[in-house]
């Protein structure tokens, strides 16, 4: 009967760790449990891959391309040159898939899982550009346009301003280096944010975040863009 069995594909073996991730976070997510539930055995499953960190790796690139994919979709409603509106879908649209999927936001943007180490330049790496890519196009549209605020070098301090100039050589999408530093601040606040709010640590003042989390969104916004 086991050729009669549904291959042992990326996308079942995503399946299978997503829903152990689910009941009991990462540390559930073992070779000999996804094996039990796709009824085959813990050495047949090593033919596909080579332990609990190819699982894991194969799940965090699988959670980034599913948020990249939604943070497009929104970005892409709005069209031609509405940069903000566009940053203010995609920042929504992450949220929305954060509070939808915590524990797999918990996996991607939370505490490193003990032991696991991404493969260098491998899945994980490449599913993070493609998320970042999405933003990043946003702020490209919006520096180009000369709508984003971008602070001139003598603001910044000097060491800062020098590392940003080295990387901002190697961004694909061509950011200068006070914008890559505009970038960085959009990104750490609106990650810090929905983390924050993920994670319920907003409960002690607030029953219900979202007007809470638009405003503080709202006011990012008037940091970052050029009215």
């Amino acid at each position: 009967m086991q050729g009669s069995r549904a291959p042992l594909t990326p996308d079942r073996l995503v399946a299978v760790s997503r829903e152990l991730l689910v009941e009991g976070g990462p540390q559930a997510v073992v070779v000999r449990e996804v094996a039990r539930r796709l009824s085959v055995t813990a050495p047949a499953l090593y033919k596909h891959m080579d332990g609990r960190e190819d699982l894991l790796t194969l799940l965090i690139a699988a959670c980034n391309d599913e948020v990249a994919g939604v943070c497009a979709a929104a970005r892409d409603c709005c069209a031609g040159e509405d940069y903000d509106g566009q940053l203010r879908a995609a920042t929504w649209a992450f949220r929305g898939w954060a509070l939808a999927n915590r524990p797999e936001f918990g996996l991607v943007y939370g505490t490193p899982v003990p032991g696991y180490a991404a493969p260098v330049e491998g899945p994980t790496v490449a599913s993070a550009r493609r998320f970042g890519d999405v933003f990043a196009s946003i702020y490209v549209g919006l520096w180009r346009t000369g709508r984003l605020r971008v602070p001139e070098r003598s603001e910044l301090p000097p060491q800062l301003a020098e590392e940003l100039e080295a990387n901002a050589l190697h961004q694909a999408q061509g950011l200068a280096a006070g914008a890559l530093y505009q970038f960085a601040v959009g990104w750490h606040r609106m990650l810090g944010l929905i983390s924050v709010e993920v994670a319920g640590h907003l409960s002690w003042a607030l029953a219900d975040t979202e007007e809470f989390v638009r405003r503080q969104l709202d006011d990012l916004a008037e940091d970052l863009l050029v009215r």
